[in-house]
């Protein structure tokens, strides 16, 4: 079901692809060719979208091919939140606007007629987008690079290829069903960390050294001179959980949890050994020249 779904909405978004290219449109005598149809989302969609969104007071919502709008004005509604809209057609930026109006929300949004390619959304907490598969794909190193960890990004229809989902649902509307998917931004922790820390009543030289693909990452933790292979775990956003058993240490578990703000992550490390439970802050920072994209 969930592949007759994307087949068919694909089908709808190249036949109107060639209908756009059919009549483009006029913006002081020069012609707009449309990366993305017009082409847009039902109400119970929107919903959905916003529900995975988790729209939150603070928060700044772009939508990206914003069309007439209608998920724009139905945050700042909803949450009372400052929304932009992103759309290279004109008539659906004034569209839009007029919409916003109507609504009463014309205080709380945006309507920008630009590029979805050159626009600065950057200051986004939430990112949403009815675009082409292509599209996604051309988009997300953009994503990956600009947006803050932790942002949350939802799509209709279409996903991000390599980059799975944290969560992926389906929306009963129309003659089909629509599929939601949303991601968070992760930090980029891929490198060589490294630190000190207590173990035995020693203070030992500590270093991390991750391979990073998207949201997950593996690789090994050096304590002293024991190596230990990281199983596949995941990064949240700009937070780090990360539980280790040292071969060298009988029936101790090492826990640690921080956040990562560029080349430091700043935290805790926690030693439970039996009944004994120590912590201490820990701070790692990363080898300069180690990062690598994660978008491979």
């Amino acid at each position: 079901m969930a592949r007759q779904s994307k087949t068919s909405w694909l089908l709808i978004f190249i036949l109107a692809i060639l209908l756009s290219w059919l009549r483009p449109v006029s913006v002081q005598a020069q012609e707009v060719r449309l990366d993305v149809p017009f082409v847009p989302t039902p109400y119970g969609v929107v919903d959905e979208m916003l529900r995975l969104a988790k729209l939150e007071k603070g928060d700044i919502l772009y939508d990206l091919g914003c069309g007439d709008g209608r998920i724009v004005i139905e945050a700042a509604k909803r949450a009372g939140i400052r929304a932009v809209g992103i759309d290279i057609d004109p008539e659906r930026i004034e569209e839009s606007r007029e919409k916003a109006r109507e609504a009463g929300v014309e205080h709380l949004v945006e309507f920008r007629c630009q590029n979805i390619f050159e626009a600065d959304f950057s200051q986004a907490t939430v990112v949403t987008m009815y675009l082409l598969p292509d599209v996604n794909i051309r988009l997300r190193p953009t994503i990956l690079r600009e947006l803050r960890p932790g942002t949350r990004v939802v799509s209709h229809s279409f996903d991000m290829d390599e980059w799975e989902p944290e969560k992926h649902t389906y929306v009963a509307a129309g003659l089909y069903p629509h599929s939601v998917y949303l991601w968070i931004v992760p930090a980029n922790i891929s490198g060589v960390w490294e630190w000190k820390m207590h173990l035995n009543q020693k203070k030992i030289d500590c270093r991390l050294e991750i391979e990073q693909h998207f949201q997950k990452y593996s690789g090994q933790l050096i304590l002293g001179e024991e190596k230990i292979t990281l199983p596949e775990n995941k990064v949240n956003g700009d937070l780090i959980d990360l539980v280790v058993n040292p071969a060298s240490l009988k029936k101790t578990t090492l826990h640690f949890t921080g956040q990562a703000i560029k080349d430091i992550i700043k935290g805790q490390a926690q030693v439970i050994s039996g009944q004994k439970n120590s912590k201490e802050n820990w701070e790692a920072r990363r080898r300069p020249g180690t990062a690598r994209d994660i978008d491979i």
